[in-house]
């Protein structure tokens, strides 16, 4: 069996492993999105006809690469807050990228059967397996490669129209366009000019409707109202943080929100975990209600909230809450996240048992239904974390004006991790049509309007307290109304192009002639 590390295979192991590598560059921080358009050029050219095992193969190790140094973060959080070492970490990391790895393997293994079945049509059905996979395969962490074009504002459009993964199809669809003409020079074929025109067609047009949608959503932005929002966030470790009394913390929170104060917003968000306690109870319900009635602001606070467990009244149960306080100091109301992090905010099964021998993973029960919370002039709901990259939570939480969405990325350090986690974050604005500010304890926090326009932006680990105006215009997208039909039509077609190469490809049973 050839091996990867063979002479005659290595130039193209490397080239797929580059095509990997590069997926880090065009994820943030670094965003180089154009070399998106080039990045699976090298692992289509390295494949073969005739090859499929080592087609797998060269997917798989393009699959490993980019799953490994994409969310390489995960090894350093769970080194930091858990008592499992970093070659451990490091090994559930590769793990990780082993088995997320292997969606790429088995395309890979698609691109030549296509090609044959199909000529050059296998630039436009491919892209259409890919979103099959991309759409079907459970996935902890959503990371579509369409999402990887969210700061190109004239391609990014096309989510409101398809999603993420609508864009997911165009990048992948540029890339097999342009091996395809690798591949023809390399094999002596007739370049198939036609569809590499269709192809360039097709992208230039949603270039053409991402001009117009930009410019369409931002005449009425111009002319929308504001919404004045304080963006607190603090340069501080959680390492440093847990060390640290109640009490100190909340002043911290209390002072920042003196900064901003006197600039009269109309809505304090403070983050996720922000209150280690119960902020509907006693001195602290006190000091929030205070604050809101004499600053006049609505103030939202992201905090724990610890109870009796409604299944079980004689043990304690806990819940991440989000709670807003009006301008007259009273509590308006209270949302309890309805997706806890898995293995962060609890052991999922098969592994709770795990949960005594492990440090570092919380137990929090998951909240039982959305809530949107009213003002008197605007309302918005509170996706939590990691469910504002959870397409299927957004929906549930999108009937309102504004996405608040409160998280606590100081938890990952000083990685790629807060990036990614606001990239993720940010699609649904342009998906739903909502503006959205996200408000992060360290960073990354922004404000992303409607099409996509990110007009405010912190560093992370970097002290914030500003006052920022969103610009209230929400929109019916595509998208929002018709759901992810996109994603499964083209899984469809997708599917059954590969049914028609298998049975083009199947034996034909002989049958005896009548004599």
């Amino acid at each position: 069996m050839t091996s990867l590390f063979s002479r005659a295979v290595a130039p193209r192991a490397l080239a797929a492993l580059a095509s990997g590598l590069i997926l880090t560059f065009v994820s943030p921080p670094f965003g180089l999105s154009a070399l998106h358009w080039i990045s699976f050029v090298p692992l289509f050219v390295a494949l073969r006809p005739d090859e499929p095992r080592m087609n797998f193969k060269l997917g798989y190790l393009t699959g490993f690469s980019g799953v490994f140094c994409l969310f390489f973060w995960l090894a350093q959080t769970i080194t930091v807050f858990s008592n499992i070492p970093l070659v451990l970490a490091a090994g559930i990391v590769v793990l990780f990228a082993a088995v997320w790895g292997l969606p790429y393997g088995l395309v890979a293994m698609a691109v030549h059967p296509l090609r044959r079945r199909f000529g050059a049509g296998w630039i436009f059905l491919f892209p259409a397996v890919w979103v099959g996979m991309e759409y079907l395969q459970p996935a902890l962490f959503p990371y579509y490669q369409g999402v990887g074009q969210y700061r190109t504002p004239w391609v990014w459009q096309l989510a409101s129209v398809f999603g993420a993964m609508g864009v997911s199809y165009l990048v992948i669809l540029v890339n097999a366009a342009l091996a395809s003409l690798v591949i023809a020079r390399r094999e002596g074929t007739p370049i198939p000019w036609p569809a590499l025109a269709a192809a360039a067609a097709l992208w230039f047009a949603n270039l053409g409707f991402g001009a117009w949608r930009y410019n369409a959503v931002e005449a009425t932005l111009a002319a929308a109202p504001l919404l004045r929002t304080s963006v607190l966030q603090q340069n501080v470790t959680m390492v440093t943080r847990i060390q640290e009394r109640g009490n100190d913390v909340l002043k911290s929170w209390v002072q920042l929100t003196g900064l901003v104060a006197p600039e009269k917003p109309d809505l304090v968000v403070w983050p996720e975990g922000s209150v280690g306690y119960n902020p509907n109870e006693g001195k602290a319900k006190e000091i929030f209600s205070q604050l809101s009635q004499r600053g006049g602001f609505d103030f939202l606070i992201g905090g724990g909230t610890f109870g009796h467990d409604p299944a079980d009244p004689t043990r304690r149960a806990s819940w991440n809450s989000a709670y807003l306080f009006d301008k007259s100091g009273e509590i308006s109301g209270r949302y309890d996240k309805m997706v806890p992090l898995p293995f962060g905010e609890y052991l999922p099964w098969p592994v709770s048992y795990l949960k005594d021998y492990i440090e570092g993973v919380g137990d929090f029960r998951a909240g039982i239904e959305p809530v949107v919370f009213k003002t008197g002039a605007y309302t918005f709901t509170t996706p939590i974390c990691y469910e504002a990259i959870l397409e299927s939570q957004m929906r549930k939480l999108m009937d309102a004006d504004l996405f608040v969405n409160i998280t606590n990325d100081g938890w990952f350090g000083n990685t790629s991790a807060p990036h990614q986690h606001a990239m993720l974050a940010a699609v649904h604005a342009v998906e739903l049509g909502r503006p959205m500010l996200r408000v992060a304890y360290t960073g990354v926090s922004m404000v992303v309007e409607p099409h996509g326009a990110i007009p405010f932006e912190t560093k992370p680990f970097h002290d914030e307290a500003a006052v920022v105006p969103i610009r209230m215009a929400k929109f019916e997208t595509p998208y929002r109304t018709w759901g992810g039909w996109f994603p499964a039509v083209a899984s469809l077609v997708g599917a059954l192009s590969l049914l028609a190469v298998y049975l083009r490809r199947a034996p034909v049973t002989p049958t005896s002639s009548a004599s």
